[in-house]
C-alpha cells in the first residue's frame, strides 16, 4: 500500500444514523429508496439531474467516477446496476423479521475520505451569504484506486466489529467521488443470527447501538455491568482509527479536533441546535418539494382529465353526426318506403281497375252478345256502339284514377322529403348546438385548471425557491461559524503542542539526568564485582561463562521475536492480498 505524505492531518471516522419505523409512516421502504437514489444517481441521468439542481455540491462531470455496490451474498460485494437491487437485497433479508414499531431495522453510514489523501482545489465553490460573495475549496482524492481501498477497507472493518450482522447486514451504497469531499456511504440492517437457530434472523439494534443483556464489561471496576450504546460508539471509533493507521494509511491516531467541542456544553448545544434546524429547514424544503411534486402530478392528472374531456366530447361530436346521419338515412329510406308503397299501391289500383273494368267489359260483351245473337241484325251496330262507348268511358274513369293516385303518391313522396329535411336540418342544428356547448365548456374547464394549477405551481415553486435559499444562507453561517471554530482549534492546538514540545524537552533532560546517574551507579557496582572476582579466578571464569550463555540466549530470543513479527507481517499482508478488495 502506497503511503501518501501530506502535511494535513488525516482522520478515521465514520457518521451514523438510524431509521425508524414510527418516523417513516411505519414502513422504511420509500426513505430507504429516497436515501439510495440519492446516493446511486449516477445509474439514473433524471436521478443525477434532480440531485445535482437540490445539492450545488454536486460536479455532474465527475459522477462516472462513483461505484454503486450491492452485496452479492457471498461475503463480497458487485457493482449495482439499479437501485432496486439493493432494495431486493434489504426485502429479502427482512421477510419474516419481527421489528418492533418504536425500534429501526436500517443503519445509514457515512464514511469520508480523510483530508491527508486528498487534494484540495482552492475556491473551487461559490456562494452568495448576505449579500457578499463566499467561496469554499472542493477536495478530491489523491490516488483514486488508493481511495477505494481506503474506503471499502473503512467499511468492511465496520461490518466485522460494529455491525451486529457483519458483512451480510451490508445491503450496498456508493463511493461518492462527485461532492465536495469524496466519501462512501452504505445501508445496514440490525439483524443477526438467533442464537437458538443461527439460520434465522432477529432484530437487536442494542447489542451495538445501546445497551443490551449480552454485552457487558468482562473486567475493571464496571465488570457485570451492561456497556452504554455511547461508549460502543466511542470504542468504534477508536478501533476504526486503529486499524486504519495500522495497515499505513495517513491517519492520527489521537481524535478529531472536534472532539473538544463536545466537552463545552454550551458549544455542543448550540452547534446542535443549529444543526437541527438547519435539518429541519431542510426538512421543509424536501416536504414542499414533495408537495411541489404532487401539485405538478395533480396538473397533469388534470391536464390527462381535460384531454379525456375534450376526447369524450369529440366521441359525442361523432356520435352526433352519426345519429344525424343515421337520422337522414331513415328519413331518406322513410321517404323511398313511402314513395315505393304508393307506387306500388298506385299500380295495384290502375291494375285492379283495369282487370274490374276488363271484367265489366267482358261481361257486358256477353251481354250483349247474348242479346245480339237474340236480335242480331237489328242491334248488332247499337250494340257495337254502346260497348264502344262504355269501354271508352270505363278506360277514361280508369285513367282520370290513375293519374289521381299518381298525383297524390308525387304529393306523399314530396311531403316525406320535406319532413326527412326538416328531421335532418332539427338533427344537425341540435347536434351542433351540443357539440359546441360540450366544447366550450371542456374548453373553460381546461383553462381554467390549467391557469390555477399555473398560479399555484408558481407560488409553491417561489416559496420553495425562497426557503432554499434560506437554507443556503444558514449553512453558509454555519460553514462559517465552523471555520471560526476551527481557527480556534487550531491555535488551542498549537499551544497545546507548544507546552507538550516543552514537557517532552524537560522529561528528555531528566530521563538524561538520570541516565548519567544510574551509569555512575552502574560504573561503582562493576569496579566493586572486578576486584572481587580478581580474588577468586574460579568465580571469574563462572561469571565470564553465565555471561556469554545470557548474552546467547538474549540474542536468540531477539531473532525468534524478530522472526515472528515478519511472520506476522507476511500472514497479514498475504491475508490483504487474498482479501484483494471486493471487484468493482
Amino acid at each position: 500500500m502506497s503511503k501518501t505524505s501530506t502535511a494535513q492531518k488525516g482522520r478515521a471516522a465514520f457518521n451514523l444514523r438510524h431509521l425508524r419505523r414510527d418516523n417513516c409512516g411505519g414502513d422504511t421502504r420509500g426513505d430507504r429508496k429516497r436515501l439510495l437514489k440519492e446516493a446511486m444517481r449516477e445509474l439514473d441521468p433524471q436521478d443525477l439531474a434532480h440531485q445535482a439542481a437540490m445539492n450545488s455540491n454536486i460536479v455532474v462531470a465527475d459522477a462516472h467516477l462513483n461505484v454503486p455496490f450491492v452485496n452479492d451474498g457471498n461475503g463480497t460485494f458487485r457493482r449495482a446496476a439499479s437501485v432496486e437491487e439493493v432494495l431486493a437485497y434489504q426485502d429479502a433479508r427482512m421477510d419474516g423479521v419481527r421489528v418492533q414499531k418504536n425500534s429501526f431495522e436500517t443503519s445509514l453510514f457515512v464514511v469520508h475520505l480523510p483530508k491527508s489523501m486528498c487534494r484540495e482545489i482552492p475556491d473551487y465553490y461559490t456562494s452568495e451569504v448576505d449579500g457578499r460573495e463566499v467561496k469554499r475549496p472542493r477536495l478530491v482524492a489523491r490516488d483514486y484506486e488508493e481511495a477505494k481501498q481506503y474506503l471499502e477497507e473503512s467499511m468492511r472493518w465496520l461490518a466485522e466489529n460494529f455491525i451486529p450482522g457483519g458483512i451480510d447486514a451490508v445491503a450496498g451504497g456508493d463511493m461518492n467521488f462527485d461532492e465536495s469531499t469524496p466519501h462512501i456511504q452504505f445501508q445496514a440492517d440490525t439483524f443477526s443470527p438467533k442464537p437458538e437457530d443461527p439460520d434465522k434472523l432477529r432484530c437487536r439494534p442494542g447489542i451495538a447501538y445501546n445497551t443490551d443483556t449480552s454485552v457487558r464489561y468482562t473486567s475493571g471496576p464496571k465488570k457485570g455491568k451492561q456497556i452504554s450504546g455511547n461508549q460502543k460508539f466511542i470504542d468504534a471509533q477508536r478501533g476504526l482509527r486503529e486499524h486504519m493507521h495500522a495497515l499505513g494509511y495517513p491517519v492520527e491516531l489521537e481524535v478529531s479536533e472536534r472532539h473538544d467541542e463536545s466537552l463545552n456544553l454550551d458549544r455542543y448545544t448550540e452547534q446542535q441546535d443549529r444543526e437541527r434546524d438547519l435539518a429541519n429547514r431542510e426538512d421543509d424544503v424536501e416536504a414542499k418539494k414533495r408537495s411541489v411534486q404532487r401539485d405538478m402530478d395533480a396538473i397533469d392528472r388534470d391536464r390527462e382529465q381535460a384531454a379525456t374531456e375534450l376526447e369524450e366530447a369529440k366521441a359525442a361530436n361523432e356520435k352526433a353526426q352519426g345519429v344525424l346521419q343515421h337520422a337522414e338515412e331513415q328519413a331518406r329510406a322513410v321517404a323511398e318506403r313511402v314513395l315505393k308503397e304508393a307506387r306500388e299501391k298506385a299500380e295495384q289500383e290502375a291494375e285492379q281497375i283495369r282487370s274490374d273494368a276488363r271484367e265489366r267489359a267482358e261481361q257486358e260483351a256477353e251481354q250483349t252478345l247474348g242479346l245480339a245473337e237474340a236480335q242480331a241484325d237489328e242491334l248488332f251496330d247499337r250494340a257495337e256502339e254502346t260497348a264502344r262507348s262504355k269501354a271508352s268511358e270505363i278506360t277514361a274513369a280508369a285513367r282520370s284514377e290513375a293519374e289521381s293516385i299518381t298525383h297524390k303518391a308525387d304529393e306523399a313522396r314530396k311531403q316525406a322529403e320535406r319532413d326527412a329535411e326538416t328531421i335532418r336540418s332539427e338533427a344537425r342544428d341540435e347536434a351542433e348546438r351540443e357539440a359546441e356547448t360540450i366544447r366550450s365548456e371542456a374548453t373553460r374547464d381546461a383553462e381554467n385548471t390549467r391557469s390555477e394549477a399555473r398560479s399555484d405551481a408558481t407560488d409553491i415553486r417561489d416559496a420553495a425557491r425562497s426557503e432554499a435559499e434560506q437554507v443556503a444562507r444558514d449553512r453558509a453561517a454555519l460553514d462559517s461559524e465552523r471555520e471560526a471554530f476551527d481557527v480556534e482549534k487550531r491555535a488551542f492546538t498549537e499551544s497545546l503542542e507548544a507546552r507538550r514540545a516543552a514537557a517532552e524537552e524537560e522529561a528528555k533532560i531528566i530521563i538524561e539526568e538520570a541516565v548519567e546517574s544510574l551509569q555512575d551507579i552502574s560504573n561503582v557496582d562493576q569496579d566493586f564485582l572486578q576486584i572481587e572476582l580478581d580474588r577468586d579466578p574460579e568465580m571469574k571464569q563462572r561469571y565470564r561463562e553465565t555471561v556469554i550463555d545470557r548474552t546467547q540466549r538474549e540474542s536468540a530470543a531477539a531473532r525468534r521475536r524478530a522472526q515472528e513479527r515478519i511472520k506476522q507481517r507476511r500472514q497479514q499482508q498475504q491475508q490483504r492480498d487474498r482479501d484483494g478488495g471486493m471487484e468493482l
